[in-house]
């Protein structure tokens, strides 16, 4: 399904277009109506770049419209499901009594376009009916959304602000303006070897995701080596204000700092230098600046 509205992309349009999804991936079974549980939004690169540091945000006011939705068409199922068959062509037949979810949770996930098919202002849904495991079960349907650019100032117009994509939290706005300012400087490098020979890797950002990448694994440091490193392996994280550098490990492997496991799911603090292995097979030399 292909809309358009003039603008830039906005939180709302993400939520938008994930309830159409949602509508339009009902899975109906005897007296009950299976809704999808999984939605994966793709962006083109240009469009996920501002939302990247508030995507988990992002993701959780989805969940949120996704739980309040779903409580409304419990609230008067006989309804909700004689406006839905009529807008899909159904005809009339008996309306479910209850809507469910398969899955005990939603998964809301957002990445950007790697394979470079959308274009600024187009979202991509993709959403499944039951848990990761069982991606099989069912699927729902697939829309895009366009959105109209708006059009380029005139050349004496004085530059103006991009709008904030989303308002979140006000420690989150205050990292992302520190983000602007270090913006291009020189923050730390990393130097390893993988199978394009030796590397550097310039730390300019207050977040560096590291792994080896893939369609739905956005990373800013692509490592070419062996499957134990995982797609999505670390993360390094520079305090804003104290300018103190953390590496996250997220792996199925494992990451070391100096020797010392970090521990799934948890972070532990960088010095100046450090070596940093992942999964035991790629060993990246850090060096704060």
């Amino acid at each position: 399904m292909t809309s358009r509205a003039a603008g830039r992309l906005q939180g709302d349009d993400l939520i938008g277009e994930v309830l159409r999804n949602m509508e339009e991936g009902l899975f109906r079974i005897r007296q009950k109506t299976l809704v999808p549980a999984i939605y994966r939004i793709y962006l083109s690169p240009d469009d996920y770049e501002p939302f990247r540091d508030v995507v988990p945000f992002i993701a959780g006011e989805i969940r949120t419209a996704l739980d309040e939705r779903l409580a409304a068409w419990n609230r008067s199922p006989r309804k909700v499901a004689a406006n839905i068959l009529k807008k899909i062509g159904a005809g009339e037949g008996a309306p479910p009594n209850e809507y469910v979810r398969v899955s005990d949770a939603w998964v809301v996930e957002i990445y950007p376009d790697l394979d470079g098919k959308l274009q600024a202002g187009e979202i991509e849904v993709h959403s499944e009916l039951g848990a990761p495991q069982k991606a099989d079960y069912g699927a729902g349907s697939l829309t895009r959304r366009i959105v109209a650019k708006k059009a380029e100032p005139e050349p004496d117009s004085a530059p103006t602000a991009a709008t904030p994509v989303v308002e979140a939290a006000s420690e989150k706005q205050a990292e992302k303006i520190t983000s602007e300012q270090t913006k291009g400087l020189v923050l730390a490098y990393l130097r390893y070897a993988d199978q394009h020979g030796q590397q550097t890797y310039e730390v300019t950002k207050n977040q560096v995701v590291i792994g080896r990448g893939g369609r739905s694994y956005w990373v800013d440091l692509k490592l070419e080596t062996l499957p134990d490193v995982s797609r999505e392996h670390c993360r390094i994280r520079r305090d804003a204000e104290t300018g103190r550098f953390t590496v996250e490990d997220v792996s199925q492997f494992g990451t070391a700092v100096n020797g010392k496991p970090v521990g799934r799911n948890a972070s532990a603090e960088l010095p100046r230098r450090a070596t940093i292995s992942l999964a035991g097979v790629i060993d990246l030399q850090w060096e704060a600046v």
